[in-house]
């Protein structure tokens, strides 16, 4: 089960000992904040379903546009957990800092020569954690709404679908009045309009997620104040021993 840190609290008091980030901790870290961003993920892409919506024929509800989603919803599912704990441990954040098995000078002490894997390392180091989890959100749904990607094309084709059927009356009505059968061109236009259309809207996700967010993810812009939980995740980090 996920839980958001904004939940957490309350819950949890500051440790004495301060000791690795492994097992319990390095799941629970990873959770949050993947629970964290489940709001700002569902907000983008329903303005994302929205402006499919608009392109549409009949423009149907965003509740329906949003479900031709879905090939990238279900594979962020999948695939955010593994994406989020690899990108925070070990990618950026390292065990006990030791090298060769000794702790170099200052460890625990967080600005040891190798970033430390600790709790009170990664409060104390928070500023680039917490754009650690943006970037990867923000990099997971733009590989997935990627022209060439199963998922772009699955969506693609969804959404080509959801066209044709008001099309196929279209061309039905064209092939009465054209008994030589030949293609309609402007239902071929309006095919390839579409999926134009559609390549241009899923490339907004990165600018989406920035704008939720309150900055961008350099790390220097801005410090993200809506996606940042600073407050109630350190204290959910220090939770662990």
């Amino acid at each position: 089960m996920r839980f958001s840190a904004l939940h957490l609290l309350a819950f949890f008091a500051v440790p004495v000992t301060v000791s690795a980030c492994e097992g319990d901790c390095i799941v629970g870290i990873t959770n949050a904040f993947i629970s964290n961003y489940t709001d700002p993920v569902h907000g983008v892409l329903e303005n994302i379903a929205s402006q499919i919506s608009n392109m549409l024929p009949k423009h149907p509800s965003s509740a329906s546009s949003l479900h031709y989603l879905k090939p990238i919803t279900d594979a962020y599912s999948k695939d955010a957990y593994d994406g989020m704990e690899t990108a925070i441990f070990p990618n950026y954040f390292h065990g006990k800092c030791q090298q060769n098995g000794v702790d170099p000078p200052g460890c625990p002490n967080p600005d040891c020569p190798v970033v430390c894997g600790t709790p009170g390392s990664l409060v104390h180091f928070y500023g680039k954690l917490r754009y650690i989890a943006f970037n990867q959100t923000k990099h997971i749904l733009q590989s997935l709404a990627t022209p060439g990607s199963d998922t772009y094309q699955q969506v693609e084709q969804d959404v080509l679908n959801a066209a044709n059927a008001n099309m196929k009356r279209m061309s039905r009505i064209y092939a009465h009045a054209n008994p030589y059968g030949t293609t309609p061109m402007f239902l071929k236009k309006r095919e390839d309009d579409i999926k134009t259309n559609l390549k241009r809207i899923l490339a907004k996700i990165p600018s989406l997620m920035e704008r939720t967010c309150g900055g961008s993810g350099d790390g220097e812009t801005n410090g993200l104040s809506d996606c940042s939980w600073e407050d109630p995740m350190k204290a959910y980090i220090l939770s662990f021993p």
